[in-house]
């Protein structure tokens, strides 16, 4: 059996390497913090991402009023839901290009794809304006 001063001094010669072992898992847990890029760079993908949920919505209001209305009224909503989503074509493709984004193109990237964002939220609301007028016509 071994005494209580070879497991002392086993103890004690251990605790360099726990603490180093302590020290280096600790380091590893916390979390790097994000460049300039990265924080942009979700952002732009978070601002899409919310155009396209709000095009969805729209896509899904159209749908239903599709079931019942007929006509000239049906004729221009079949319009509108094709243009809502070739507009949300559009917003996967700047999503899918902006997550792929480099530092390197980052700035071509956010341009265009701000550009984008831009035309398609206010194409997007003329387009609701003009169902909003149509209805409350009919």
């Amino acid at each position: 059996m071994r005494s209580i001063n070879s497991y002392l001094k086993l103890t004690i010669k251990s605790i360099p390497i726990l603490t180093l072992v302590f020290i280096m898992a600790c380091g590893g847990a916390e979390e790097k913090e994000k460049s300039e890029f990265e924080k942009q760079k979700e952002e732009v993908v978070e601002d899409l991402e919310n155009m396209k949920s709000s095009i969805n919505d729209a896509i899904e209001d159209i749908e239903d009023k599709l079931n019942i209305n007929e006509g000239p009224v049906e004729r221009t909503l079949e319009e509108a839901k094709a243009d809502l989503e070739e507009k949300k074509k559009n917003l996967e493709d700047s999503i899918e290009e902006t997550k792929n984004a480099t530092e390197e193109n980052w700035e071509k990237v956010k341009a265009k794809t701000n550009k984008a964002l831009e035309d398609i939220e206010n194409e997007y609301k003329e387009l609701k304006a003009d169902l909003e007028k149509l209805f409350s016509e009919s």
